[in-house]
């Protein structure tokens, strides 16, 4: 198998366990945003309060990801054979401090451990015993002792190097990590670009660094805004039923859901991905520049009352519409005038 192949092979399984994950955070994430919103930031430290506890159930979910994402991962690549072993790796590396990385590297080598051995051949006497027993301990022993003697110290390092670097980023630095994580998010919605960048963004939410999951969370209806704006500031470029949908696609927007974009991108994707990417990025770079952060798992709109500095908030995702718009109309008014023009030749032959 060649290096594309097996990297494409291996984005899809990590695809496959950030869509298993999602219901977790969006469980997680919303108790602990709802008793952050009505208990205060004091809850992270409480249990003595209704809003307190509700923050510990949520947060508790939120120690979950890690494992979560192993075990899915692993379930991707080789079956139910491979779930148990990711889970119990998975929860060594949420407990040795090995983070997202470590879920991640957890997952793969349960996966196409347990993958191998069920290659294996075994006598007619255990074959029975050969999912169930043998191979979710051969693969948790392995795995196991070499996340423990081998990965365990390298991947700590890596994971506290990168919780460092993400929270001493400010200004230009800032800017360009959530400049990218918008146009990830942008790029394919809910593909699996996308479903990097908001592993990404959840991880670092469930560690404290609210940076990036605030770009991650505020990228995620700039698209739809783009384009319902682009359909507002010029109607002929689109057709009764594209404005129908950007109706609804503003809808879907304001509750956090960016795949109203999607037939806008489907129809052209050579205007539209490339004005949400840009449009996007730019609205991100902007908060990050200026340093807004959130403490909630809201998305763009649902979030404005929580972040650090509304005003600026408000110009990152008008500014981010705005070019996103412009941009996507402008590549269609090249297009529409072409088409024009080939018409009132046709008509005149």
């Amino acid at each position: 198998m060649d290096i594309k192949k097996q990297g494409k092979e291996i984005l899809n399984h990590f695809q496959s366990g950030v869509s298993y994950m999602i219901p977790l955070v969006v469980a997680a994430g919303l108790l602990t945003s709802i008793a952050v919103i009505f208990g205060g930031t004091g809850v992270w430290d409480q249990t003595d309060t209704f809003w307190g506890v509700l923050r510990m159930i949520g947060q508790t979910g939120l120690q979950f990801i890690v494992p979560m994402i192993s075990a899915y991962i692993a379930y991707s690549i080789a079956d139910r054979p491979g779930l148990a072993p990711a889970f119990i790796t998975g929860m060594m590396c949420q407990n040795l401090g090995m983070g997202f990385i470590g879920g991640m590297v957890a997952g793969l080598a349960c996966g196409y451990l347990a993958n191998a051995l069920k290659k294996v051949k075994v006598p007619m006497q255990v074959i029975s015993l050969k999912s169930i027993m043998l191979i979710p301990f051969v693969t948790t022993l392995v795995v196991g002792l070499v996340l423990w003697y081998v990965l365990a110290a390298p991947i700590q390092g890596m994971t506290a190097g990168l919780t460092a670097w993400l929270e001493g980023m400010s200004g230009v630095n800032a800017a360009l990590m959530s400049a990218i994580l918008g146009a990830m998010m942008a790029f394919d919605m809910g593909g699996p670009i996308n479903k990097i960048a908001y592993a990404f963004g959840v991880a670092s939410f469930s560690s404290g660094s609210f940076g990036p999951s605030t770009a991650m969370l505020l990228a995620i209806a700039i698209p739809p805004f783009g384009m319902f704006l682009a359909t507002l500031l010029n109607k002929k470029l689109y057709d009764d039923a594209e404005r129908d949908n950007a109706k609804t696609a503003m809808i879907m927007g304001l509750v956090g859901i960016t795949e109203g974009t999607i037939p806008f991108a489907v129809k052209d994707p050579l205007r539209v991905i490339p004005s949400i990417v840009v449009g996007t990025s730019i609205g991100c770079g902007l908060s990050g520049f200026f340093g807004i952060t959130q403490e909630t798992m809201l998305s763009t709109f649902m979030a404005i009352p929580f972040v650090t500095n509304i005003p600026l908030y408000l110009v990152s995702i008008a500014v981010g519409g705005i070019i996103t718009a412009l941009m996507v109309n402008a590549l269609k008014s090249i297009k529409y005038k072409k088409d024009l023009k080939t018409t009132q030749e046709t008509s005149v032959e």
